[in-house]
């Protein structure tokens, strides 16, 4: 096991405390991979004092910032959430500094310069040739059109292996058609990856207290990741033009999640859950403090971006605002609630005319059952029409509990963040069709959930 550790590097090594928890002794292979190093910027490392920052070292930093560079080319595509001109001109300038994170590339950015390697072990299983679908003359032509501008950015190549998938297009909801690959039999063969993601509702304790937000996007963040060369013929898909291998990592492979979240939880390290959070290609800074807090643990978010020679989406990102959407829902200082958006589907719902229409609901409505005290009870009269074998009826009791959900939730609730130096509460409640219990706390404005 390595400590984690802050070392000084001399004609070319670095010393770091290791130990061996196990019983037996342990032998190193040679050039394995035993930990992550990320080389410190001294301009970025603002000294702690009692667990905040040095206000002088902080002021320091922030007026040696170059006021003169040259301004971004798309500057005024920059969002800041606050009005205050203070915020607009630190996070201009900081910006300035890591031009090269917001570079307009084109379609596809430049990979990585860390050294990871997309990988997908099949094991034994023998080489899969799917046939071609056939498509429609306009599908053919979307297809063709895909593969000239991938193939120009660099992210596939010409194949010959083995190996091969069909194209599907996937339609959205706006109307635009989405070029995929089927990889589910592939997915099927490869051995799973299981490095987990982080839980949404730990996200959202997490940024409790938090006065200040920016989210930043990574520009075509998979694209940014090789495939490792032994495996992209793995990848290859057929088109009327032939065979094409992906040698970035593409969509739609069942451990891609796994291998870009190992990857910013990587570069990362350290500020996770203290000053960022990172859900795959969304990263969010927050901060409990003012605008200048913010700046600098923005700039260490930014320099290690830079460091692993990643790109963000410019006009995806929002810097410094007061209100953040997330996963779903609306955050600020005050609190945690639904997405005013998302809840209009709720609310527009059309009373259910049998058991599928009731599951849709029961599982729309469900996503938010935090917000809705005793939604199991409250619920329990529309989810026993969805029982094997159960009669179909529309009663007074299911439109009961229909409205009831609907009116809490499009009622604007707000749930608090969790403060743990106070006492909690528990309120429960039971009835003979489900057992319910919240979690309280009074932060001064009486008990809230």
């Amino acid at each position: 096991m390595l400590a984690a550790t802050v070392t000084t590097a001399r004609n070319g090594k670095a010393w770091v405390p290791a130990i061996n928890t196990g019983s037996t002794s342990a032998r190193l292979p040679n050039k394995k991979e035993l930990g992550t190093w990320v080389p410190v910027n001294d301009d970025m490392e603002i000294m702690s004092m009692s667990g905040g920052l040095d206000a002088s070292r902080v002021s320091q930093w922030i007026d040696d910032l170059d006021d003169s560079a040259t301004p971004l080319d798309d500057e005024n595509e920059v969002q800041i959430g606050v009005e205050e001109p203070q915020a607009r001109v630190l996070v201009t300038k900081l910006l300035r500094v890591y031009r090269k994170l917001t570079w307009n590339v084109g379609d596809c950015p430049p990979a990585t310069a860390l050294d990871v390697h997309h990988h997908i072990d099949t094991g034994n299983s023998a080489p899969i040739m799917l046939k071609r679908r056939r498509q429609a003359q306009m599908e053919d032509q979307i297809v063709d059109e895909n593969v000239t501008k991938i193939l120009g950015a660099g992210v596939i190549e010409e194949g010959n292996g083995a190996w091969g998938f069909p194209v599907v297009l996937v339609r959205k909801k706006d109307g635009e058609v989405r070029f995929c690959v089927d990889y589910r039999a592939l997915n099927k063969v490869t051995k799973k990856d299981v490095y987990p993601l982080p839980r949404i509702d730990e996200t959202l304790e997490a940024l409790g207290g938090a006065l200040l937000f920016t989210t930043l996007d990574l520009r075509a963040g998979y694209w940014q990741i090789r495939v490792a060369p032994e495996d992209q013929d793995k990848t290859a898909f057929m088109t009327r033009r032939g065979l094409y291998k992906f040698v970035r990592m593409p969509f739609g492979l069942t451990n891609a999640p796994s291998t870009f979240q190992r990857m910013m939880n990587g570069v990362l390290r350290g500020l996770t859950w203290v000053a960022c959070l990172v859900y795959l290609d969304d990263i969010v800074v927050f901060t409990r403090g003012g605008i200048e807090r913010h700046v600098v643990e923005l700039a260490n978010v930014l320099e290690r971006l830079s460091q692993a020679g990643l790109t963000l989406k410019l006009k995806k990102c929002q810097f410094a605002a007061k209100y953040m959407e997330y996963f779903g829902h609306e955050l600020s200082c005050d609190g945690v609630r639904p997405l005013p958006r998302l809840i209009s589907a709720v609310q527009e719902f059309p009373r259910p005319t049998d058991a599928v229409e009731a599951k849709r609901f029961v599982h729309l409505a469900g996503y938010y059952r935090r917000f809705v005290e005793g939604f199991g009870s409250m619920m329990a009269p529309i989810t026993k029409l969805l029982r094997k074998d159960a009669e179909w009826e529309w009663t007074p009791a299911q439109e009961s509990a229909f409205e009831y959900v609907k009116m809490i939730l499009t009622s604007k609730p707000l749930l608090i963040y969790p403060n743990f130096q106070l006492p909690f509460r528990v309120a429960t409640d039971a009835s003979t069709v489900g057992l319910g219990a919240c979690l309280m706390q009074d932060h001064g404005r009486g008990w809230q959930l």
